[in-house]
């Protein structure tokens, strides 16, 4: 303990903080991400757009305007593009989501679904194209 008053010692102890925090930093950015990982900004997304939009976008029952909340829920994860895509992707979504009422509500709010969006299954591969937006528009 005595070795940390001294000036060296407590330059030493600042010089290991550093280069610790230097090294978690760094390993944090190597790490795979998970997008869909419990707590990760993007589960957050979902699980808020899921709360907000349940009802307007789910297999179940009839195509009908969103919400104000569901609109501004959309526009407010609009931004985080990719994470929405991967997860338009997945069979969570196949199992949960109308695609057609995915598009109205999106259209309905004033959000463009990216081309290309969810296109990892065969089913979802259309989504986010202009003929797809432009049937929706009827």
């Amino acid at each position: 303990m005595s070795q940390l008053r001294s000036p060296a010692g407590r330059l030493a102890a600042t010089f290991l903080l550093i280069l610790l925090a230097a090294a978690t930093a760094f390993s944090a950015q190597l790490s795979p991400h998970d997008p869909q990982a419990p707590g990760s900004g993007c589960q957050n997304d979902i699980d808020a757009l899921w709360s907000s939009c349940k009802k307007f976008v789910q297999k179940e029952g009839p195509k009908q305007p969103p919400s104000e909340e569901c609109c501004k829920t959309i526009k407010a994860t609009d931004a985080d593009a990719s994470c929405i895509c991967d997860y338009l992707g997945s069979p969570d979504a196949r199992n949960k989501l109308s695609l057609e009422k995915v598009f109205y509500v999106t259209k309905q709010c004033g959000v463009t679904i990216p081309k290309g969006c969810g296109e990892q299954l065969g089913q979802w591969s259309h989504v986010g194209t202009d003929a797809d937006n432009d049937m929706l528009a009827s």
